[in-house]
């Protein structure tokens, strides 16, 4: 029998998928085991995002691998959006109030309530329903909402660039 105590300080490491670079969604599900593969439903998500799955136990307080998944990401400076099951609101509206300056959105699935407020878009995607973020009805759901938080976010990415430079780009790009 495993004690509380040791429960809580496994660590799990997440499933890492899709691109090398570009923008990246971090999917927060409850479980004790990390899947060996991506979710079917998830795999054609992998020609357009980074996908980082992980398994958080729902009685573990810390959760230090997904803080790694994300200052990842933050070191990199990629757009990222966080999907969390109903299970784990509390949890990622911290961890999306700590990383926001790379946090787009979150999309919550299942949730029933209003979580407290984040500072970026919050979309919920199946209310009250059966939370099972494998169900293609789910992750079409969670696509939609990661594509509405790209469109309202879309921004350029140039991090060798100054303000003078993007300020000529945007006049450039201005000109008839």
């Amino acid at each position: 029998m495993v004690q509380v105590s040791q429960v809580r300080t496994r660590s799990f490491a997440p499933l890492w998928r899709g691109l090398d670079f570009g923008p990246a969604v971090v999917v927060l599900a409850p479980g004790s085991r990390q899947p060996a593969e991506l979710p079917a439903a998830w795999r054609p998500l992998e020609e357009r995002f980074q996908i980082a799955w992980c398994a958080v136990p729902e009685d573990v307080e810390s959760v230090d691998r997904v803080e790694d998944v994300l200052e990842t990401l933050a070191d990199r400076n990629i757009r990222t959006h966080v999907v969390a099951h109903t299970a784990l609101t509390d949890v990622a509206t911290r961890l999306v109030g700590e990383f926001s300056h790379i946090v787009r959105g979150l999309v919550l699935v299942g949730a029933s309530r209003t979580p407290q407020p984040t500072g970026v878009r919050t979309r919920v995607v199946a209310p009250g329903a059966d939370p099972d973020l494998t169900r293609p009805d789910v992750v079409r759901d969670v696509l939609a909402a990661v594509d509405a938080g790209e469109a309202a976010n879309v921004r350029l990415d140039l991090p060798n660039y100054n303000r003078m430079t993007l300020g000529r780009l945007r006049v450039e790009v201005g000109r008839p």
